[in-house]
């Protein structure tokens, strides 16, 4: 085939493509744009009435298209610490939870003019449970200690609940997946590479907008919340892997060098090597944890195919594909590591990293002299004191060296090992104090403290974080809701086809995405959570 036949067969395969390839486009920029405005101070609107003519504007826009208002939503779904409503207002609105708005408010137009773009789905028992957890909220408030921040945060918590069920009744087969797919990736690689930029940023000693310096935390509040979204975009990739591979191996362009590797599957560890890269520099332990678990539960539904047996490929387990499936990842992370490690993209020492995770962690001091004698491992920082020691952070050192002292490292005890263990334990006191109601949600931090930022401590643990926000009610509810969802994933892939094995392992690896760090952090109220959940029950339900 020639170059010019390749070409027209590319132009022929994007025609008919061309409106949703421009609405991705604009969705690229739409995320470009806003995280660019955030950093140079152009967000959030200075005036209310400049924000109430970009309001107006939008709801011109989602009544006239509302499932378009529904992509961009998904597309922003990730940015988290951008604010588009003027602080006068007392308020803060994402840009996800701005087309959130104006979809709800669309489509309730349109219902009542009977002329709905999409048929509501039938309430199952787990719609029940999230309904039941957004008013144990407000049941909670009623017995808080600050009643009127609690049934403040009870209305964002309720906000959330309304973007499960957008989520569910948009998304209801794996055809609508395909539809949203290419928004949330390509502002997801927005994402990816705006992380990377940050420490290339702060490397060089430029404005990083960097939370903590030399953790990337991209559009999120904290480099763990990014580190929690990469695993749950780990999944989604992992889901698109499995797809293509029980779907074919063969390009969509029949292109030479393209027969033994195909364009998407290129696309795939492309991505791959992206979201790795981010994730190690994320150096968040928690994210780690959920992207091996992730890892070997796709390798694993690989390997079982929907069968128990072991025995030949037509009908036991797929040794080989799982080999394959494992080389790939190994890979594209070892790639990322590579890059990492060639191009000092993280100012931590990574192995030290991973062996924090065991209890120790590596500090960087500054002493007066080169022959300190400080020890390979202290108790405490406070102990540098009679060294002539101090610890410093790590923009400091080459300030430290111009002024003649000696850098170098030890190790101490991790601090968030001892400080999480405070938390878990001042919370379940909290907890055995009040066990049915808790203690309202926005309460938590004000019994928990605040972090060396200045920042309020949570529960380290969504269960523990529900059952203080919103009593036993709201974890019964919350533990009901993933139960529904694992059970059904597992019934859904031992019985199904191809599209359904890929629906089962899509949401049962989204499980583990978003269950296993926030076993260690309370990342309950994240829009893309609530849109995972939103999306899996609707999939998982009977009428689909």
């Amino acid at each position: 085939m020639s170059i010019i036949s390749y070409f027209e067969q590319l132009v022929k395969y994007a025609q008919p493509r061309s409106l949703k390839i421009y609405l991705v486009l604009v969705n690229l920029l739409l995320t470009i744009f806003a995280i660019w405005f955030a950093n140079v101070g152009l967000l959030p609107f200075a005036k209310v009435s400049d924000f109430a003519v970009f309001v107006i504007l939008g709801l011109l826009f989602a009544a006239y298209r509302p499932g378009w208002a529904f992509l961009f939503f998904v597309g922003t779904i990730a940015l988290e610490n951008i604010n588009l409503a003027p602080e006068s207002l007392g308020v803060a609105l994402r840009p996800y939870q701005f087309f959130a708005a104006l979809t709800i408010g669309a489509l309730l137009v349109r219902a009542f003019q009977k002329k709905s773009p999409v048929k509501f789905p039938k309430m199952n028992l787990a719609d029940w449970a999230v309904s039941i957890f957004a008013l144990s909220g407000f049941l909670s408030a009623l017995f808080a200690l600050e009643k009127g921040v609690a049934f403040k945060q009870s209305v964002v918590a309720l906000s959330f609940v309304a973007i499960y069920f957008l989520a569910r009744t948009f998304i209801q087969n794996l055809f609508d997946i395909k539809r949203i797919l290419p928004f949330f990736l390509s502002s997801s690689a927005v994402i990816l590479v705006y992380g990377i930029w940050q420490n290339v940023r702060f490397a060089k000693g430029l404005e990083s907008f960097e939370v903590m310096p030399g953790r990337p935390n991209a559009t999120f509040t904290e480099a763990d919340w990014l580190g929690m979204f990469i695993v749950s975009l780990l999944s989604v990739v992992l889901a698109v892997v499995f797809y293509q591979n029980k779907k074919t191996g063969i390009s969509n362009f029949q292109f030479p060098i393209f027969n033994k590797f195909s364009i998407p599957q290129f696309l795939n560890h492309t991505f791959l090597v992206l979201l790795f890269i981010v994730l190690i520099i994320t150096v968040a332990r928690s994210a780690w944890l959920g992207a091996a678990v992730v890892t070997i539960g796709f390798l694993k539904i690989v390997l079982i195919d929907g069968s128990w047996k072991i025995g030949p490929p037509a009908g036991g387990w797929k040794w080989k594909k799982a080999g394959q499936a494992a080389l790939g990842i190994l890979v594209s992370f070892v790639i990322a590591l590579g890059t990492v490690t060639l191009f000092n993209l993280s100012s931590f020492q990574l192995a030290q990293r991973v062996q924090s995770t065991a209890g120790l962690q590596e500090i960087t001091i500054s002493c007066e002299s080169g022959n300190s004698g400080v020890p390979q491992e202290i108790r405490s920082v406070s102990e540098l004191g009679q060294y002539g020691c101090a610890h410093i952070n790590l923009e400091e050192i080459e300030s430290e060296k111009a002024e003649g002292k000696f850098v170098s490292t030890t190790l101490r005890p991790d601090p968030n090992v001892d400080l999480r263990a405070q938390i878990y334990k001042k919370s379940w006191n909290k907890i055995k104090g009040n066990p049915v109601f808790g203690i309202g949600w926005g309460n938590i931090g004000k019994v928990l403290g605040t972090d060396e930022r200045g920042a309020s401590l949570n529960a380290s643990n969504i269960f523990l974080e529900v059952w203080l926000g919103a009593g036993i009610v709201g974890l019964v509810s919350l533990v009901f809701v993933l139960g529904f969802i694992l059970i059904k994933s597992l019934s859904l892939f031992y019985k199904g086809g191809v599209e359904e094995k890929t629906v089962a392992a899509f949401v049962a690896l989204g499980t583990f995405a978003v269950l296993v760090p926030n076993l260690f952090n309370s990342g309950i109220f994240l829009g893309f959570l609530w849109m995972y959940l939103g999306i899996a029950v609707s999939l998982l339900s009977k009428d689909n």
